[in-house]
C-alpha cells in the first residue's frame, strides 16, 4: 500500500530536516535514507528532493 501523495508532500521538509539533523547528507544518500526509514513505501525522485533539501538547509540553525 502506497502513502498518500498529499501526506508525502506535507511531510517531506520535516523528513529532510530530521535526516540532516542526524548528519550532513546530500542527494542520493537522502533518497536512500527516506526509502530505508519508510520501509520502501516512500520513493522520492530527485525532482522532489532538491527543492526541499535547499529550503531545509536554509531553515537549519548554523
Amino acid at each position: 500500500m502506497g502513502i498518500n501523495k498529499d501526506l508525502i508532500a506535507a511531510s517531506s521538509t520535516p523528513i529532510v530536516l530530521a535526516i540532516l539533523a542526524e548528519e550532513d547528507s546530500y542527494g542520493y544518500a537522502i533518497l536512500q535514507r527516506v526509502r530505508e526509514l519508510s520501509g520502501g513505501r516512500m520513493e522520492w525522485t530527485d525532482g522532489m528532493l532538491y527543492p526541499r533539501s535547499a529550503s531545509a538547509r536554509a531553515a537549519r540553525p548554523h
